[in-house]
């Protein structure tokens, strides 16, 4: 129901219809997300999704209206372009998976000119997260993440001294986030430089997978050196955002728990300088390389290995996991990668 103002009847039914059409849209973000995410990507929502209403309205039939006194009312049959709607939620990154809200660990140091601050040196004494890391809590928590808690389930005289190293390695990455039960492990660097420079550098771990999923670097100029003054913060929490807005998709696409789809992808390897090299790779794709339903040799040469992989997954992932792996004594580096085929060199 809308009021006709003035006799103003075309701007009555223009509202009642924008107003129809708003409810079929909220309506489906409902049923598109859920309850709680709706409430977690609220604020998104409204600033991105909404004022693009018109692209998600696919069409609508005005089936019945009614007009009495001041009021207009009107019975719409609105149809919502679903696909457009959702390609908006997902370049906002906002997680369309309502069952399963992924945890987050964050191992952010901040390092300055004389010392270096965080908290895996000693998660007793320092049981508070620094500056950067609280900044990183609130925006990945907006995004309906669940930061982790690291004062919790650390027991005495579990943690190997390797563990407590400024510089986390992925190894140490993963072991974090299995101890404190998380999904994915956030670890890098502010760094505050002499010029007034702070350049946050952050790296995304899944623990499932143990495999480094994103990194970047943004960096800002401050207003001066030391401690952060209020100006500084806000200037820290832009380069925050920018940051977790290029990280972020990666990790709704790794907690995704849909079936991946079996593909053929032909992998071939050059470089191989001898017949134990040979060997180790194929033993490496038929074994232990995590997803492979089949490998079938495809072309053997002079220092190379064809083969067609059943993969369960995308293309990127199975790059990531053999750019990740550690399993073989030599490493491989990416040459070209096609939709179907990949070819990888082996370091010298």
């Amino acid at each position: 129901m809308h009021f006709v103002v003035q006799g103003n009847m075309a701007a009555a039914k223009s509202a009642a219809l924008s107003m129809a059409m708003g409810k079929a849209m909220e309506e489906y973000l409902i049923l598109r997300l859920g309850e709680a995410g709706l409430i977690n990507n609220f604020e998104r929502i409204v600033r991105e999704i909404l004022p693009a209403l018109n692209e998600g309205i696919e069409n609508f039939h005005i089936l019945s209206e009614y007009t009495g006194g001041n009021e207009y009312q009107v019975l719409v049959n609105v149809k919502v372009n679903k696909k457009v709607i959702d390609d908006k939620l997902r370049l906002s990154g906002i997680s369309l998976e309502q069952a399963y809200q992924s945890r987050v660990l964050f191992m952010v140091a901040e390092v300055g000119r004389e010392r270096s601050n965080y908290w895996w040196k000693d998660p007793d004494f320092f049981s508070v997260l620094n500056q950067t890391e609280v900044l990183l809590y609130n925006i990945f928590q907006e995004r309906g993440f669940i930061p982790v808690n690291h004062t919790f389930g650390i027991a005495d005289g579990s943690l190997s001294p390797e563990m407590h190293r400024k510089d986390v390695s992925r190894k140490h990455a993963v072991e974090w986030g299995k101890i404190l039960s998380a999904d994915f492990v956030i670890t890098g660097s502010n760094v505050f430089e002499d010029d007034n420079i702070t350049t946050l550098h952050l790296r995304v771990f899944s623990v499932k997978e143990g495999l480094l999923l994103a990194e970047g670097t943004e960096t800002a100029r401050r207003e001066m050196i030391g401690k952060l003054t209020p100006e500084d913060n806000q200037v820290v929490e832009d380069v925050a955002r920018k940051l977790a807005e290029r990280l972020i998709p990666s990790m709704l696409y790794m907690g995704s728990e849909s079936v991946a789809r079996v593909q053929q992808i032909l992998i071939t390897l050059k470089g191989l300088r001898n017949y134990q090299e040979f060997k180790a790779v194929q033993r490496f794709l038929e074994e232990d390389l995590p997803g492979v339903q089949s490998v079938r040799q495809n072309r053997i040469g002079q220092g190379l290995l064809s083969v067609e992989v059943d993969f369960s997954g995308t293309r990127d992932e199975l790059l990531r996991r053999v750019l990740n792996q550690e399993k073989l004594s030599f490493k491989l580096v990416l040459e070209s990668a096609a939709d179907t085929e990949i070819v990888f060199q082996v370091a010298q």
